[in-house]
């Protein structure tokens, strides 16, 4: 456990910091961090105690960069008395890394040497297959068959015995609604799916010259009977019978084609055909930022559920009088989100913070559009004393666009567009499914009163979470005192 109270905090008025950590199957760094950190907690008189998940953990220097930033935030909103915050430390990486102040030269892969150590992070028992990989995208050799091995190599990466845990974190879906399945991007052609994120990436970039221009979204309640519209002006006809806000437009029009991936213009054994072009193989580098990426938010269910929530009742235990307060981004939402689940029945967090989060816009939901069934997360508001927040953003294009071609199964390319796409996520369009969940901009949720006590509430903050290149887009921009001050309103902490 580290502990980062120093003198100097009394000056800025930052509050205390400590840190737990897990390992890729959800056990803890230290079997005695929980009872620890409320040692400390108690001596430094924490009645507030905010549990912090991110995935900038490439290397030690930057993890306690960002950290530092996190803090340094609670610190310049202030009323940090009573307040400690408590960081999540699991085997995670981000590519598109928040700005740190430092520059890497990239590698022949495009991937920068601290990305590289990353990706030993992901996948530690991968160092041979992960090599040969890496080999591949830095040769870039003619022929179709290279990006065959590609895809091997890939699939190798994350395979994991059928009786591992980690399988039951495959999707955001109930286990009653689809089987834990590899999601289509390592079963498809390698061809075909280097080409579909090669075109991705071109939309990404044309995107976020347009940032601009985009429309502002709207919101529908579900409408039923005589009075409902037979197709929404923006979507499909299962939109229409689906509550929620409503991006006003797809990143890209990629997502509203039958197929979620372009099919391969020539027969892949011809021997006439072309070898693939730079252009396929920064798509194939882009599929490895989204394999790492899918086996991220795998682990961090598993660690959150398995590894997180016992540590949360630990201290729960020993800090009967202090309340906690879970924060997560991207993935690291997706960690917070899956140890409230992993609570018991009597148990419950103070409040919920989700920003950006790599989760289905559907994860809530108690029943799907032609599904039966539900969300994985179904029924989390009873875990959580407050309110569950989460935060959004149209600009956000690693899980507007990458994330529902990363997702999709076989079979359901069609549900890709518009409100009603399974693997729409969280953190692009908010929550979705859900009747009576309120949708506010991020200026309305922090006027006095306005979030509600309990239950979901989607929170747009486009007009503040917009700043950020290709081809994450603004995933990153959540450096801002107003999300803090969101956190401080939802948890209580004036």
């Amino acid at each position: 456990m580290r502990d980062t109270r120093g003198t100097g905090d009394r000056t800025t008025n930052a509050p205390p910091w400590w840190d737990v950590g897990f390992d890729a199957h959800g056990d803890a760094e230290d079997e005695r961090q929980g009872d620890r950190v409320a040692d400390a907690a108690r001596e430094a008189g924490v009645r507030h105690l905010v549990v912090l998940a991110h995935t900038a953990h490439h290397e030690p220097g930057l993890t306690e960069r960002v950290d530092a930033r996190c803090r340094t935030l609670f610190a310049e909103v202030g009323g940090t008395e009573g307040v400690g915050l408590l960081g999540v430390r699991w085997p995670s990486m981000c590519f598109a890394r928040p700005d740190d102040g430092q520059e890497e030269r990239p590698t022949g892969t495009g991937l920068t040497d601290t990305d590289l150590a990353g990706l030993r992070r992901v996948f530690p028992e991968g160092e041979d297959t992960l090599a040969r990989l890496l080999g591949l995208l830095d040769e870039r050799p003619p022929g179709n068959g290279p990006l065959d091995d590609v895809g091997i190599a890939l699939r190798r990466l994350v395979e994991q015995p059928l009786d591992t845990p980690v399988h039951a974190y495959g999707t955001d879906l109930g286990a009653d609604v689809l089987p834990q399945t590899d999601p289509a991007m390592l079963i498809d052609s390698p061809t075909q799916v280097c080409e579909g994120f090669a075109e991705a990436l071109d939309a990404a970039r044309q995107e976020t010259d347009r940032v601009e221009e985009r429309s502002p979204e709207r919101f529908e309640e579900a409408q039923s009977g005589s009075g409902a519209p037979d197709v929404s002006k923006h979507g499909t006809l299962t939109e229409s019978g689906t509550a929620g806000p409503r991006s006003a437009d797809d990143p890209t029009e990629r997502l509203s084609r039958p197929e979620s991936l372009a099919p391969s213009e020539r027969p892949l054994r011809d021997p006439r055909a072309e070898g693939p072009s730079d252009r396929v193989w920064d798509g194939a580098r882009q599929l490895l930022c989204q394999v790492a990426s899918y086996a991220m938010r795998r682990h961090a269910g598993l660690v959150g559920e398995r590894g997180l929530a016992p540590l949360l009742r630990r201290l729960g235990e020993g800090l009967p009088d202090t309340r906690i307060h879970l924060v997560g981004h991207g993935a690291g939402a997706r960690l917070v989100a899956y140890a409230a689940r992993g609570l018991g029945p009597d148990e419950r967090v103070a409040s919920l913070c989700l920003f950006q989060a790599a989760l289905s816009h559907f994860a809530f939901a108690e029943h799907l559009p032609q599904l039966s069934g539900g969300g994985a997360l179904a029924g989390l508001h009873q875990r959580v004393a407050g309110p569950v927040v989460c935060c959004y953003s149209h600009h956000d294009l690693e899980l507007g666009l990458f994330f529902p071609l990363a997702c999709r199964r076989i079979g359901d390319g069609a549900l890709l567009s518009g409100a009603g796409r399974t693997w729409g996520a969280l953190g692009y369009d908010g929550i979705q499914g859900m009747d009576g969940s309120p949708a506010l901009t991020l200026a309305d949720a922090l006027a006095e009163g306005a979030l509600p006590s309990s239950g979901y509430v989607g929170v747009d903050a486009s007009e503040l979470i917009r700043e950020g290149g290709p081809p994450r887009g603004a995933h990153y921009d959540v450096f801002h005192q107003d999300l803090v001050r969101l956190i401080r309103a939802a948890g209580g902490l004036a």
